[in-house]
């Protein structure tokens, strides 16, 4: 039975693999990638020093960084230049819409909420100029804190806010609407000015025989003023009773937590990798040494932080990275301990290691994810992968790393960079050449001072001369510089012809230049489908991580809209085949073909062999590489639309016309009938209502006339409005009645029409509706 090991010895198990480990110090792979790195950045240091005489030439060629850079945007037009970076195709006919919507959802992931451009651009580069590019992926924990503040919400939208469960509120501030207290103070005086103009109406009291002493009678207009007195009042009191309308002032913290898909560069320093390894999964161990402040790792989860030192001075004093930093920083070497008061920004160098050792003693090793950070065990959990992804350019056969477009350009670069120093060494020895002169015989004042048209006094002839000196064969050298380009385009695939700016390619033929352009692309196609291999491996990652960790559905705004993205459906969906690099090869040359290919389907359409499945694809393709995002803004898929009825019968289809105009014609005159009784209807209990109250009216003016006369006239005046008002609505409640009916007529005619029947029967059916409508406004016409 084998040993389960302690936490001591699993501790110094990870720091032997991590001193063993590639990367780990000053070693020939990080040294090569330093020299690199001043390679790629044109610095006159290491092989491209200059020789230690003053006024000699230390210009330094470019071709590491040219090369590269030339690279890099046909490299990101393959893999980001659409929308998909990656494809998810089914493997039966069950997982169709799922892996549609895992392609639509990831590629969304990548680029919306990791900055995937970013990041493959950065991956792909390091690959370039540092041999392999890396990049992490993984679920992120770390919970993020974030100060918000709102201000003149209402007590709905303080409600909506505070029903959010990661909103907690600081602080809090209640106050008064101030528009809301001004026009509620105008309110109140205005109805108080309407108060005492109502107290100050005169008022009547006549004593009615039979009535009792001291309680006169109240006449219609002293009730009338009354009662406004009390709605008035009422008013008021309604106000005044109100609550004033609060605005609130908060400051919150909200603190998100859940999780996410993290992907994150890793600088090629960072990486530490088996010795022995030949890929990253299979790899003893694989380690990230990585800088985090204490608040980080804090939010990861981890403790026991405060007596850990920040400082790795094996990390810290990286060549390489301060080989990458000094380009900027000419303090790169320096620690940030010296100027930080923070605790919580407080850096620490971690090692998050993946090791395979037999923890727990049944003698089969497992994957251990093992995080230490100076002489402190943060972590120590079994996994089920290693959450890296390299690329590389030019693999080499059993070994983890390979070379660089750096590597095959280096050598160039250092020989044309000696070429071009010799001859501009030259050029400066004839502009300003060295003399001799004789002891004595020379005025040296003279002859050190370069002007044109000087005189230099001599004592006799031949006492100074010019030095008989190498003169550069500038032919030569430019005959050796091209043979040197020429070299350099052998060695890393990438010529003239791929750049587009070679003048003495323009005179050949458009067939030939294409054939040169193909073959001199084929090294970047390779590089790309190696590059390829990496991206794979990535979206798997990210596949499987949102399959283990999502654990609700998701809202996202994808082609089609909003639409709810659930993961856990796709948990057994791991065999799903991944296409990178979708735009490989020349994109107008994937124009013509794809133009060629539609011309030979709506060729042989007519025959049978091309669908209209078919022409859609090749039609929303064409639409891709065209530059728009989505095709279906111009092409309709087939499969989305139903297909046609097939044609019926002309006897059957009449028969079913002639039965819909019947039911038409009966559900039309039934709903005129019932449209007729209930005008009819209406209009007696309105004109009931009205004489009603003419008669009211007829006799509050009888009762009125004891009054004197301009009360009377004042009252009369007073009627005759009512009525007229009483008029106006019930005339113009008549003519809303007649719209409608009109327009249901109208409607009950449309719906006619947009039956399927014949001529004859579509003007039967409007001269109904003409004589309905005739009908109806004969009937208004009446009653008017």
């Amino acid at each position: 039975m084998a040993k389960a090991l302690s936490q001591d010895e699993l501790k110094a198990l990870v720091q032997t693999e991590m001193r063993q480990s590639l990367g780990y110090s000053s070693s020939r792979l990080s040294q090569a990638r330093q020299k690199a790195e001043y390679y790629y950045l044109g610095l006159a240091v290491g092989d491209l020093s200059p020789p230690e005489v003053d006024g000699r030439s230390s210009v330094v060629s470019t071709d590491v960084r040219d090369t590269i850079e030339s690279m890099l945007p046909q490299l990101m037009v393959t893999f980001c230049g659409g929308d998909s970076i990656v494809e998810f195709e089914p493997q039966n006919p069950d997982d169709e819409a799922r892996a549609k919507a895992a392609t639509e959802y990831i590629n969304y992931l990548f680029f919306k909420k990791n900055n995937g451009h970013k990041i493959a651009y950065v991956w792909m580069k390091d690959a370039l100029l540092q041999k392999n590019g890396i990049v992490k992926v993984w679920w992120d924990t770390r919970f993020e804190e974030a100060k918000e503040e709102y201000k003149g919400l209402s007590q709905i939208e303080l409600a909506q806010i505070l029903d959010d469960p990661e909103v907690e509120v600081i602080a809090q501030q209640a106050y008064p609407d101030e528009d809301d207290a001004k026009q509620r103070q105008q309110a109140i005086e205005q109805i108080n000015q309407q108060l005492q103009q109502a107290m100050q109406a005169p008022q009547a009291n006549v004593q009615h025989p039979g009535q009792p002493p001291g309680q006169p009678n109240m006449p219609p207009a002293n009730q009338q003023v009354n009662s406004a007195v009390q709605q008035l009042q009422a008013q008021l009191q309604q106000i005044q009773s109100q609550p004033p309308e609060i605005f609130y002032d908060i400051t919150c913290k909200r603190v998100k937590t859940g999780g996410k898909i993290q992907i994150d560069n890793v600088p090629p320093e960072e990486f530490l990798i088996a010795r022995n390894a030949k890929d990253i999964q299979t790899a003893k161990f694989v380690g990230h040494r990585v800088q985090r402040t204490v608040s980080e790792l804090k939010s990861m989860g981890y403790k026991n932080l405060d007596n850990i030192s920040g400082e790795d001075q094996g990390q810290a004093l990286n060549l390489e990275r301060i080989q990458r930093l000094s380009w900027n920083d000419e303090n790169a070497y320096l620690s940030d301990e010296v100027t930080n008061t923070d605790d919580s920004q407080r850096k620490i160098w971690i090692t998050e290691a993946y090791v395979r050792c037999d923890f727990d003693g049944d003698g089969i090793s497992e994957l251990r994810k093992v995080t230490v950070a100076g002489n402190e065990l943060l972590d120590n959990e079994e996994v089920d992968f290693i959450p890296f992804v390299d690329i590389t350019p030019v693999p080499l056969p059993h070994t983890f790393f390979g070379l660089s477009i750096a590597d095959l350009a280096m050598e160039s670069q250092k020989t044309k960079t000696s070429i071009l120093r010799s001859q501009l060494d030259n050029l400066y020895l004839n502009v300003n050449g060295r003399y001799y002169a004789v002891e004595g015989q020379v005025n040296l004042d003279d002859l050190l001072t370069s002007r044109p048209g000087g005189v230099v006094r001599i004592k006799q002839p031949g006492a100074v001369g010019r030095l008989d000196q190498a003169q550069g064969n500038t032919g030569e050298a430019m005959g050796l510089l091209d043979y040197i380009q020429q070299d350099l385009e052998n060695k890393t695939g990438w010529t003239r012809y791929s750049q587009g700016n070679d003048s003495d390619g323009l005179n050949q033929t458009a067939q030939g230049m294409n054939i040169i352009t193909n073959k001199a692309d084929m090294r970047l196609d390779l590089i790309s489908r190696n590059f390829a291999e990496g991206f794979t491996e990535l979206f798997k990652l990210v596949l499987k991580l949102i399959c283990q960790h999502q654990d609700k559905k998701a809202q996202v705004r994808l082609s089609n809209g909003w639409v709810d993205i659930d993961p856990r459906e796709w948990r057994n969906q791991f065999d799903v085949s991944i296409n990178v690099g979708i735009g490989l090869g020349n994109k107008d040359q994937k124009v013509n073909h794809l133009m060629a290919l539609l011309a030979q389907q709506e060729k042989v359409f007519p025959l049978g062999i091309a669908n209209p499945q078919g022409i859609y694809q090749s039609s929303s393709e064409l639409a891709r590489l065209l530059g728009f995002k989505n095709g279906d803004k111009f092409f309709i898929d087939p499969a989305k639309n139903p297909p046609a009825p097939p044609p019926s019968d002309p006897a059957q289809m009449q028969m079913q016309a002639e039965q819909q105009k019947t039911q038409m014609q009966m559900q039309a005159s039934k709903e005129k009938h019932m449209m007729e009784m209930q005008m009819r209807e209406r209009e007696l209990q309105q004109e009931a209502m009205l004489r009603e109250r003419e008669l009211q009216l007829e006799a509050q003016k009888q009762q009125a006339q004891s009054q004197n006369d301009m009360q009377e006239r004042q009252h009369k005046a007073q009627l005759d409005a009512q009525l007229a008002q009483q008029r106006m609505e019930f005339e113009r409640w008549k003519a809303q009645l007649e719209a409608e009916t009109r327009m249901m007529v109208a409607r009950i005619t449309a719906e006619a029409k947009m039956q399927p029947q014949p001529q004859l029967d579509t003007c039967f059916v409007d001269g109904m509706t003409t004589e309905m409508t005739n009908g109806l406004t004969g009937v208004n016409d009446e009653h008017i």
